[in-house]
């Protein structure tokens, strides 16, 4: 039997498959629906991240409350199956009918924790390697299934992927999301939410766009790390380039070439995303907000605003209560 490196499982899986598009996840009972939240909130996050015009569909059912609409609606879907890693998920014999109709009709099959049960009886239990958690590993192999043997957090393979638990199903999307966003996108998405990079300091949205479309261009990162120090009093371009040692006109240039924008459309992102964050989580007024976002005064700061949110701070603020 020959098993499929990470890489060559995700080039595979890409290839034939298509992207992590309409999400459904199949949980065991109603008690799993609401704790099923942790990948709503994952993929908001991701359409957030990525300004997605439309947000991707995801919806959460038992087996019992499971549409059943027909062929065509499962075959853009990517179908998980979760329960915790405490225990067995116990189907019964028309559920895991059920399950193994899903399981030929999805776009991908994702088995998170107790969820690898469902491959139980199928014909792909057998020649389909999954990740198991220990406490489940044991009646695993007692019921057919085949478990990775090295103790990895999730497994890829063709059409079916599994992981051990929740926390590494959400590094298991990360993964898949190589596919659709590229490497270096899907590790700074990661950053972004705390999956993927431990130890690093988290950092805005607007810092990981500026690394992402800049592809990680070390000379922007550090002219930005100078402007996110300087919010309050903001520098000109000369100062700047003073701090870094090098030229002002090094500096436009990269910014243009990276970014097709000047370093100060930049800055003035960066700071319109903290007068924001403090408008949205703070009680200080309007007018201090735009003293400590280098806006001067409360009317340069509700111009700016305005052009790029769309709507005012204090109109901002009114919907957050």
């Amino acid at each position: 039997m020959t098993r499929l490196t990470s890489s060559q499982a995700m080039r595979a899986s890409g290839s034939a498959i298509g992207h992590l598009g309409a999400i459904t996840v199949i949980v065991p009972d109603r008690s799993h629906v609401a704790l099923a939240s942790v990948f709503r909130d994952f993929f908001i996050s991701l359409d957030q991240f990525t300004n997605a015009e439309h947000p991707r569909d995801l919806a959460v059912y038992t087996l019992e409350g499971c549409p059943n609409p027909g062929p065509s609606y499962w075959q853009g879907r990517t179908i998980v199956f979760w329960s915790d890693f405490h225990t067995r998920w116990q189907f019964t014999a028309k559920q895991l009918r059920r399950a193994h109709q899903l399981l030929r009709l999805g776009q991908r099959s994702v088995l998170i924790g107790g969820g690898v049960f469902a491959l139980c009886q199928s014909e792909r239990a057998a020649d389909c390697p999954v990740a198991v958690h220990p406490n489940l590993r044991f009646v695993a192999h007692e019921l057919g299934l085949n478990c990775v043997e090295n103790g990895a957090p999730f497994a890829l393979s063709d059409r079916i992927c599994s992981a051990t638990s929740i926390f590494a199903g959400l590094r298991l999307f990360l993964k898949l999301l190589e596919v659709e966003m590229g490497g270096f996108s899907a590790a700074a998405f990661g950053d972004y939410v705390g999956l993927e990079v431990a130890g690093e300091p988290f950092h805005s949205k607007q810092e990981h766009l500026i690394k992402r479309y800049s592809a990680g261009d070390r000379f922007i990162a550090d002219c930005v790390a100078v402007m996110l120090e300087h919010l309050e009093y903001p520098l000109s371009i000369t100062e700047i380039s003073d701090q870094l040692g090098v030229s002002s006109r090094q500096i436009q240039r990269r910014f243009s070439e990276r970014l097709g924008v000047g370093p100060l459309s930049v800055y003035r992102s960066l700071r319109l995303e903290r007068a924001n964050q403090l408008v949205r989580q703070t009680s200080y007024s309007i007018p201090e907000i735009a003293a400590a976002t280098g806006f001067g005064t409360t009317s340069n700061l509700v111009r700016s605003f305005k052009k790029q949110f769309g709507t005012s701070p204090s109109d901002t603020r009114a919907k957050q209560f």
